[in-house]
């Protein structure tokens, strides 16, 4: 069974340049196009340009992956599991069999990971979330995924909190092999499924409206829903990544020399267009991650050196 592809192709026509060498009659046909005789086709030529339009978005989704880093039995990845629902009929879900949040893009090493099946395509995995993803496509599945959807996270994943996560590091594992993902988040979730309540009513609408734009390869769609009442949901903003952290409180722990992470030191104000920003509007934020974390404008101004 072939992979369905992840991007449809689309041609552009574009002139071609004139040879350096070419044939008397091809030099004469290229005057005669260039002095506005002759049929300009003679001259175009297609070449293969990717659409950001992705072939995701025909109905019905083909098969959906699922993970997360809360666990198997969270309430969130059971909500993303509905949702996938009303999008495919061929749905797997491989999440840790524990908690797992804020192991970021850790992989396990010299050590066994072990994947138990629970029925129904669901398999919990004794790794990280990216383990899920690589060892979910390399021995659970027969082929890989046509879409990977990770989350619904407890808590929003925005602006520093993305180097942390990992839900949005299960995306990017998938990214990676060539499959179009997307982490989902709803802040403020918790313990109680009512605090899920934006992600459910508007997961499906939001995962159309990706598909249907598209999604470059090597990029993870970042999706936090807002704190708020369905209907209080005002829409979809793309929006940048916000900068709030400058610390994290450290308290002590249950033996000597050993010590906890608290809560994370953050700022309260936001930067105008930022993922907490419009959330905090009521929106729903759409931030597209790369996988190049180069900074651009700090690498543009280093300076070689020989020796």
């Amino acid at each position: 069974m072939t992979v369905q592809s992840d991007f449809l192709m689309c041609c552009i026509p574009i002139w071609e340049p004139t040879p350096s060498r070419q044939s008397p009659d091809r030099l004469r046909r290229h005057r005669r196009l260039r002095s506005g005789h002759g049929p300009a086709f003679l001259f175009l030529r297609f070449i293969p340009e990717v659409c950001f339009m992705s072939s995701l978005s025909s109905r019905p989704v083909g098969r959906i992956l699922i993970s997360n880093d809360d666990g198997i039995d969270a309430i969130g990845i059971g909500i993303l599991g509905e949702i996938a629902s009303r999008l495919s009929d061929d749905i797997w879900v491989i999440a840790p069999n524990g908690n797992r949040s804020g192991m970021s893009r850790a992989i396990t090493l010299h050590r066994d990971v072990t994947i138990e099946p629970l029925g129904n395509n669901r398999f919990s995995c004794s790794g990280t979330p990216s383990d899920c993803v690589i060892m979910g496509m390399a021995r659970v599945l027969d082929r890989k995924p046509d879409l990977v959807l990770s989350g619904i996270n407890a808590g929003m994943n925005a602006a520093d909190d993305v180097l942390y996560s990992g839900t949005i590091a299960a995306a990017m594992e998938a990214s990676l092999m060539g499959v179009p993902s997307i982490a989902l988040s709803q802040r403020n979730g918790r313990l109680d499924p009512d605090d899920f309540a934006a992600a459910a009513a508007h997961g499906e609408a939001v995962i159309r409206h990706i598909l249907k734009t598209g999604i470059p390869p090597r990029t993870v769609m970042n999706v936090n829903f807002p704190p708020v009442a369905p209907d209080a949901v005002r829409g979809i903003m793309p929006a940048s990544l916000d900068n709030h952290k400058f610390g994290d409180q450290v308290i002590d722990g249950d033996g000597p020399n050993s010590y906890r992470l608290g809560p994370m030191m953050a700022r309260q104000e936001t930067i105008a267009g930022s993922d907490r920003a419009v959330m905090d509007e009521g929106w729903i934020s759409l931030t597209a991650l790369g996988m190049d974390i180069t900074a651009s404008t700090a690498q543009s101004a280093l300076v070689q050196l020989d020796f």
